[in-house]
């Protein structure tokens, strides 16, 4: 990853079983931040969809902010959305009435007001339904890190109504924070942290800070401050003013439990609740929002990071950052110091790990691991250095890894693999079991976390998809290079039907098309995983591996000193290819349909047109033509609904197809009609199922054979047989696919449909 972004900043979720059941191998790497509140940054050049109009309002300014709690605590979706104007604070109610989460009030305030307008500070509480998980004040404070925060009130015939919300970041910034921390594992841990800020708002300082801190003391300059905290915003009075100086004084429960042998469920958290004394290991991530930050996409809280944490010398323990270390009578003393500005820290402490450093030319990189975790030091440093070998000569020196990498096996985290990117470390939960895979995906999940460094400090609207978009870019580069091109093709057309029958940011399967764009939704969602590379991936072709790398290194390189989003990005682009790339970009980031070209012959002109329900595209594309002498390509620069291209004595042309070599993420229209069949004669129900489906499709019965025919377009296919209700295990699965056998008895496989035929249905099933 790179942070909670779905939740917030970067994780990763595992893949096997992901890319067998229709999840296709990528999750919300968790933490490292990247996507949450929008920045003070400038405003888009496309249209954003609005929220609908509030209709509702009340006779004050505070007794607005109390109307809107109460809604957003008790409400119907209704109610709270004719007082609430925020489509992603929505979202959030909208969430708690599908999963049967408690939603609760949160500390309210008329902050500032100024003639016909105010500044109100409203926040609320929303805790996990039954089932979602261990309650922690981290997930507290996600789950409501979107409605929780400012807003602008404005006065209306004597009726006051939101209009919109107000960043934290507004105006402010923290410059540094300087942390110490006395960690007790299985209890807790007591904080001290003092942050430098500048406050040029006129309605103080508000930071995320979670929900379960027990706040003791908050200082301004030396002076008890005047202040609210609950919902997960701690809101500090403070003059507008430089260089001001605020202490925090805080204790906090462990985020993440388990016994030295068992997971961290929260059925066995609650029945060793006692035994917190012997925990082995834990952690306090960032997306645990343990210290205080304005957003996962925030480019006003980078600061320089200082950490000095103490723990019992029993245990080990990593603050994701190069850090030192000394041993004095029972006590672990770590002091960690950022390279770079970075926003959040993260605490991981284990009894069992035996620490190994190794140096791979100027970069220091150090393993926290235990004797059985899957994969030895030399192994992943090994791979470190290959992922600098393939990516360093293109794109630059990384700026968050810069001469320090650390691997750390989480197992608070539970069950999984390399999950997540936190600051300079790579994080694995207890059990990995592989870096890479090449049959089911294919992935490369070390090199993708590992890659998170040269982008993670993307700030704004679009940092997901310059964090996980890059990564995902990454991945293809580093699968190409260790198993070849044709690896690196299947990546993409993985990524492709990703995007075309993924799950949207409900959970729901069935794609992204229509339904999402990446400037609407800035959390960790996966499409800036899928769409995002894929944006990445048609630019390098369109612009070459020069003109590209040189775009991302200009980027790269100003990584963490200011604004880092989108439209930084499209200048550092743009500057490279000597001309304005926006025109190009920014379709592919505001709109919620990608293009549909299609194309034919009339005569001695080639029409090609694009026919998607949003604007035009700037495509600069290939159209190859079938004629009796062979494949005869054509250069279309579609910038309007519609171009012609005068073909001249061609002759008869029987096949038109666009972007033959899949250079961009467009609607497809050719391919083949496919037959699956499997011999079962003792089933009673058979379905198909795969990367490719929604839902299962229940099979035909011909004897003892069961069959599903179906049109698909060029592509290449996961699928799978669900007998009388059963899946096949992941074990089964993969075995099935590794065999590659294909045939009547097969359980799963792989399909590759060429484009035979022209299908007039191309939509995703």
């Amino acid at each position: 990853m790179s942070g909670p972004h779905g939740a917030p900043r970067p994780v990763r979720a595992a893949l096997a079983s992901a890319a067998l059941y229709g999840l296709v191998g990528i999750g919300a790497c968790s933490a490292a931040g990247t996507g949450n509140t929008p920045g003070a940054h400038a405003a888009p050049a496309y249209h954003l969809p609005q929220p609908a109009h509030v209709v509702e309002g009340a006779p004050t300014p505070d007794s607005l902010a109390g109307l809107v709690v109460a809604r957003f605590a008790t409400g119907t979706q209704a109610g709270f959305d004719s007082v609430y104007p925020d489509p992603l604070g929505r979202a959030e109610v909208e969430y708690a009435l599908r999963r049967n989460a408690t939603r609760g009030p949160g500390p309210h305030r008329v902050l500032w007001k100024d003639g016909r307008h105010a500044v109100l500070l409203i926040t609320g509480t929303m805790r996990p339904g039954r089932g979602a998980g261990l309650e922690t004040g981290g997930n507290v404070t996600n789950l409501v890190r979107r409605f929780s925060g400012l807003y602008e009130a404005a006065d209306s015939g004597g009726v006051w109504r939101l209009t919109r919300q107000i960043p934290f970041d507004t105006a402010n910034f923290i410059r540094a924070q300087t942390l110490h921390v006395a960690l007790a594992p299985g209890t807790g841990s007591t904080i001290v942290d003092t942050l430098a800020i500048d406050i040029g708002s006129p309605f103080g300082l508000a930071m995320r800070l979670n929900n379960a801190a027990q706040l003791a003391t908050v200082q301004l300059d030396g002076n008890p401050a005047e202040h609210l905290f609950g919902g997960g915003v701690l809101w500090v009075k403070a003059p507008p003013r430089k260089n001001l100086r605020l202490v925090l004084r805080y204790a906090i429960a462990n985020e993440h439990r388990a016994t030295a042998s068992g997971s961290a469920t929260a059925a066995h958290a609650a029945n060793t609740a006692q035994a917190d004394t012997a925990r082995a290991y834990g952690a306090l991530n960032n997306t645990d929002v343990w210290h205080p930050f304005f957003g996962y996409d925030s480019g006003h809280d980078l600061a320089q990071l200082s950490v000095t944490a103490t723990i019992p010398a029993t245990y080990q323990l990593t603050t994701t950052v190069p850090q030192t270390e000394r041993v004095a009578n029972g006590v672990r003393t770590v002091h960690g110091e950022s390279m770079h500005p970075e926003f959040l820290l993260a605490l991981i402490y284990d009894r069992d790990w035996r620490p190994v450093t190794t140096q791979i030319g100027a970069l220091r990189f150090q393993t926290f691991l235990t004797p059985s975790f899957h994969f030895s030091h030399d192994t992943l440093a090994a791979l470190a250095a290959r992922v600098y070998h393939v990516l360093v000569p293109r794109f630059g020196i990384p700026l968050l890894p810069s001469h320090y990498l650390a691997v750390v096996e989480d197992r608070a985290l539970g069950n999984g693999g390399f999950t997540v990117r936190m600051n300079n470390a790579v994080i694995s939960a207890g059990n990995a079991t592989s870096l890479d895979e090449t049959a089911l995906g294919p992935s490369f999940v070390f090199a993708h976390e590992t890659s998170h460094g040269w982008t993670m400090n993307a700030t704004g609207l679009a940092a997901n998809f310059l964090t996980e978009g890059w990564a995902s870019y990454s991945e293809s580069l580093l699968l190409g290079d260790v198993y070849g091109p044709a690896m690196e093709r299947a990546f993409w057309e993985r990524m492709r039907t990703s995007y075309v029958t993924g799950r949207d940011r409900n959970g729901y399967f069935g794609g992204f098309e229509g339904k999402q764009s990446i400037l609407g939704n800035p959390d960790n969602g996966r499409i800036h995983y899928y769409k995002g590379s894929w944006i990445l991936h048609s630019l390098n072709e369109m612009l070459g591996d020069s003109v590209f790398d040189r775009g991302m290194r200009a980027y790269i390189a100003h990584s963490g000193h200011g604004p880092d989003g989108y439209q930084e990005f499209i200048a550092d682009m743009s500057h490279a290819a000597g001309r304005d790339l926006a025109p190009f970009i920014m379709p592919w980031l505001s709109e919620t349909y990608i293009p549909d070209v299609t194309a034919r012959v009339a005569g001695h002109a080639l029409i090609v047109m694009q026919t998607q329900p949003t604007v035009p595209f700037d495509l600069p594309l290939d159209v190859e033509l079938a004629t009796p002498s062979g494949a005869v390509r054509r250069q279309v620069h579609l910038t309007t609904r519609a171009d012609t291209v005068n073909l001249g004595a061609l002759g008869p042309v029987t096949q038109v197809r666009v972007d033959p070599d899949h250079h961009f993420l467009l609607r497809r229209h050719w391919g083949d009609t496919v037959r699956f069949t499997l011999r079962t004669p003792a089933a009673k129900t058979v379905a198909l199922f795969g990367n490719f489906l929604i839902k299962p499709v229940p099979a035909t019965r011909h004897g003892d054979v069961w069959t599903v025919e179906m049109p698909l377009t060029e592509g290449r296919y996961l699928w799978l047989w669900v007998v009388d209700g059963k899946r096949p295990s992941d074990e089964e699965a993969l075995a099935a696919v590794k065999a590659g056998h294909g045939d009547e008895t097969a359980i799963a496989g792989m399909r590759t449909v060429k484009p035979i035929l022209r299908l007039p249905d191309a939509d995703a099933r």
